[in-house]
C-alpha cells in the first residue's frame, strides 16, 4: 500500500485522547466535551457526503493511558468511514512502542500513520513524517510529509477583527504566508506533497469565522495542501445544523473542489527571472527563509535552487542569481556563474568569487553594493555582505531591476500572486490571492507578454469568464473584478 498524493486531508479531532488532552485547558468546557464525543461518531461523517475530502487524520496512540480506549472508540467510526472510501491516516505522537501502535493502526484499516518523531523502524504500514521546517527540506522523507509550524494566513491580526490590522516595514499591512514555505518544499523536494498542518485562530461566534477558503489557496496555489482543520465553534455548530456553519463549511468546500478540478496546474514550472540559492539549512535556514518569504511579497517571481544544484537551463530566461549563504560555489558551480555573467546575466553575492584583475565600480550609492562588470553582465557585492533579510530583498529587486518582472499588480497592498508554466502546451496561470477579508478593488495584473485575452476562473463557477487585456509598452494589462478570495488568469500561446 503507497500512501496516495491526491489525498484530501482534514483534521478529525475526537475521542479520549483528544478529551484527556483538552481538559488540561482551561478553554475546556462541557460543550467542547460533547463536540468531542459526537464527532467520534459514525453520523458525522454526513458532513463529507459530496464534499472532496477523502482522507481523515485521527489521534491514534501518544504513550498515554488514553490509547487503547481511543482505538476502541474509533472502531465504528472507521469501519463507517472506510465502507464510504474514506481513508484514515493515524497520528501517532511516541518516541518509544510506536511499532505496536503502528502494528494495532494496520489491523485496524487506515491506510497510514503519521508520526511525530522518527524511529529509525520500518513499518508494514506507509509512514506520513511530521517535521520542522529546518529538517523537511532537502532531507530523506516520506512521499508524503508534513510540517506543523506554520503560519495561518491572512493580514495580521484581521483574520477575526476586520478593524485592525499591522503594517510592515512598507507601511503596507503585513501579510501572514506559507507560500514561500510551499514554493521552497516543492524545489527542494520535487515529486513529493507537503501537508501544512495550521489550526485556525479561536473564533468566539460565527460571525466572524476564520478564512477557511484563504487557507485552501494559499496551500494549493503553491503547490502544497493544508490539512483542514476547523475551530471549535464551527465544529460544534454543524451537527446541530446551523445555517451560518453550513455556509462556512460550503464555501470552504467550493475552494477545494474548485482546486482539485485544476488539479493539473500544481505540475506546472514556477516562473521567474530570479534563481535564489542557499542550503536553506542549519544556520542558513532563517535568513535564507525571510529573504524568499519577503521577495513572494514584493510579487518577485523567483526560481529556488539547493546550492549544490546548477543553475536553471538557459532556456528559462533566467536574468539573476541570488547566492544567499556565506560559503562560496564549488569550482564547477563557479564556472557556470562566470558563465552565466558573461552572456550578460546578474550574480548577486555577499562576496566577490570572480577574476582577481577585474575592479569594481562603484554603484548606485544607496544600494552600498560594489559592481563587477564581466562579459556583458554584472557581479553585484555588497560592501558590508547581507545584513537583514528585508534589506537583501528589496536590494535583490533593485539590481535585478522592474523591467525583468515577470508579473506586477497594481493597486495591490493585500494582494498577491504566483505565475507558472506549462512550457510544452505554452501556458502560463497566475494565481491572485487576496490575503484580507475585505474585497479587493480596482486590482489589475500586468503580465510581460502580449497575449491579448485571458480565461478568468474563480472558485463557485463552472465556466471561465474572458477577459480582455490592454496593451502597454511592453506587455498587457488585465483589469480584475472585485476579489473577495482568489482568482486564477490562463493564458494560452503564451511566449515562454
Amino acid at each position: 500500500m503507497d500512501l496516495d498524493t491526491k489525498w484530501v486531508p482534514m483534521k478529525w479531532p475526537c475521542g479520549p485522547l483528544e478529551i484527556a488532552r483538552r481538559s488540561r485547558l482551561r478553554s475546556f468546557s462541557p460543550e467542547l466535551k460533547e463536540t468531542l464525543e459526537a464527532w467520534a461518531q459514525p453520523s458525522a461523517l454526513e458532513l463529507l457526503k459530496g464534499s472532496p475530502v477523502n482522507c481523515l487524520v485521527v489521534d491514534w496512540a501518544n504513550g498515554k493511558p488514553e490509547d487503547s480506549a481511543q482505538q476502541q472508540a474509533l472502531k465504528p467510526l472507521l469501519e463507517a468511514g472506510l465502507w464510504h472510501g474514506i481513508s484514515f491516516v493515524g497520528r501517532v505522537a511516541m518516541k518509544d512502542g510506536a511499532g505496536a501502535a503502528v502494528a494495532a493502526a494496520r489491523a485496524a484499516g487506515l491506510s497510514a500513520v503519521l508520526l511525530r518523531y522518527a524511529s529509525g523502524q520500518s513499518f508494514e504500514l506507509p509512514a506520513i513524517m511530521q517535521l520542522s521546517r529546518e529538517k523537511a527540506v532537502g532531507e530523506t522523507v516520506s512521499t508524503i510529509f508534513c510540517t506543523s509550524d506554520n503560519v495561518w494566513p491572512g493580514v495580521n491580526l484581521e483574520t477575526l477583527d476586520e478593524e485592525s490590522a499591522r503594517a510592515g516595514a512598507t507601511a503596507n499591512p503585513w501579510v501572514d504566508s506559507n507560500a514561500w514555505f510551499s514554493l521552497l518544499a516543492g524545489a527542494l523536494e520535487p515529486g513529493k506533497t507537503l501537508w501544512l498542518d495550521s489550526d485556525p485562530p479561536d473564533s468566539s461566534s460565527l460571525l466572524h469565522p476564520a478564512n477557511y477558503g484563504l487557507a485552501v489557496a494559499d496551500s494549493r496555489a503553491y503547490g502544497s495542501r493544508w490539512v483542514i482543520s476547523l475551530d471549535d465553534k464551527l465544529r460544534g455548530a454543524l451537527p446541530k445544523g446551523d445555517p451560518r456553519a453550513k455556509g462556512v463549511w460550503e464555501k470552504l468546500c467550493e475552494a477545494l473542489a474548485f482546486f482539485e478540478t485544476h488539479r493539473d496546474w500544481q505540475a506546472f514550472q514556477s516562473e521567474g527571472t530570479l534563481a535564489v540559492f542557499s542550503d536553506f539549512r542549519g544556520e542558513d535556514a532563517y535568513f535564507s527563509g525571510e529573504v524568499l518569504n519577503l521577495l513572494n511579497r514584493r510579487q518577485v517571481q523567483l526560481q529556488i535552487v539547493e546550492r549544490s544544484r546548477p543553475l536553471p537551463a538557459p532556456d528559462q530566461e533566467l536574468k539573476a542569481a541570488l547566492w544567499l549563504d556565506k560559503d562560496a560555489p564549488s569550482a564547477a558551480q563557479l564556472g557556470q556563474f562566470l558563465a552565466f555573467v558573461r552572456q550578460g546575466g546578474l550574480l548577486i553575492a555577499t562576496a566577490y568569487w570572480g577574476p582577481p584583475e577585474v575592479k569594481p565600480t562603484q554603484g548606485e550609492p544607496s544600494l552600498h553594493y560594489d559592481l563587477y562588470n564581466l562579459g556583458s553582465g554584472q557581479i553585484a557585492v555588497a560592501e558590508e555582505g547581507f545584513q537583514a533579510p528585508d534589506q537583501v530583498a528589496v536590494d535583490a529587486h533593485l539590481l535585478l531591476s522592474r523591467r525583468n518582472d515577470v508579473v506586477r499588480l497594481y493597486n495591490r497592498s493585500t494582494v498577491n500572486c504566483h505565475s507558472s508554466v506549462d512550457p510544452a502546451h505554452k501556458r502560463r496561470v497566475v494565481q491572485v490571492l487576496n490575503y484580507s477579508v475585505k474585497p479587493a478593488d480596482s486590482v489589475t495584473l500586468w503580465v510581460n507578454d502580449e497575449v491579448k485575452s485571458a480565461r478568468l476562473w474563480q472558485p463557485g463557477t463552472n465556466q471561465p469568464v474572458t477577459l480582455q487585456g490592454v496593451a502597454t509598452s511592453p506587455g498587457m494589462e488585465f483589469r480584475l473584478p472585485p476579489l473577495s478570495l482568489y482568482c486564477a488568469l490562463e493564458f494560452e500561446g503564451a511566449t515562454l
